[in-house]
């Protein structure tokens, strides 16, 4: 492609600020004003008439390059890890998500036409994605630290009926689900995702009392809790319970 020169005239904080940008994103700032002046040019001639479809090789090749990492990634965080390298990421748009390359912000086409709609990634991670309009509720899918009824009354069977931290740990990962310190208490996650489900005092004890029940701390739990156990001190209002 053929390139004319044109001089451009900007506002010294402008030009300081796009030079920031461009380094950032390690182009220069006559790559990012081509692709910003396209965008604009393409969404003002677009006006009116339907999006051209993506061709069908690229979607073929993005399909290719990106179906394993699709495949494996664990949750959102872990999904847009696994894309940087390959110089992409996802953004929300509309219902949906778009693929975009990092380095320009180019649009490359939507989530769906590779086979990875966003309700899809939804219900593989079980949460939508984080600051998406779209939060999916109709899929079931909960919000972070809000469970459904009978996931609480399950996990309030195994909270109250836990002999030891290997017992309540075992009861747990039967269901998928582990225990991790959070600050001075605990949380209860999806062991597949990592997707925080709530704490343990949301579903019948804080940490403090289980410790007191266990007649130990939590293995590996960085809060020292050997003060509490000798004096019967409780600290109830450190961890928080979810509601709604």
């Amino acid at each position: 492609m053929e390139l004319e020169s044109v001089t451009l005239k900007l506002p010294r904080d402008l030009l300081s600020g796009a030079q920031r940008v461009a380094t950032a994103r390690d182009v220069t700032i006559g790559h990012m004003v081509r692709q910003l002046l396209k965008r604009e040019v393409e969404r003002q001639l677009a006006k009116g008439h339907p999006r051209p479809q993506t061709d069908a090789r690229l979607l073929a090749a993005l399909q290719a390059l990106l179906a394993r990492d699709m495949a494996q990634a664990q949750d959102w965080d872990d999904l847009a890890e696994r894309l940087r390298p390959h110089g992409y990421e996802l953004r929300p748009a509309g219902g949906g998500v778009v693929l975009y390359k990092s380095s320009c912000g180019t649009r490359v086409c939507k989530g769906s036409e590779i086979g990875f709609g966003y309700s899809d990634l939804v219900k593989k991670f079980g949460a939508a994605m984080p600051d998406h309009p779209h939060s999916m509720t109709h899929l079931g899918i909960m919000p972070a630290g809000r469970i459904d009824p009978t996931r609480h009354a399950k996990l309030s069977a195994h909270i109250e009926g836990a002999l030891s931290w290997p017992d309540l740990i075992n009861r747990l990962a039967m269901e998928g689900m582990e225990l991790r310190p959070m600050g001075t208490g605990l949380g209860i996650y999806i062991a597949a995702t990592g997707r925080h489900l709530c704490n343990s005092a949301t579903v019948g004890a804080n940490y403090n009392t289980l410790v007191k029940r266990f007649g130990a701390a939590m293995p590996n739990h960085p809060h020292d809790m050997s003060k509490h156990l000798k004096s019967g001190e409780e600290d109830g209002d450190l961890e928080v319970v979810e509601r709604g």
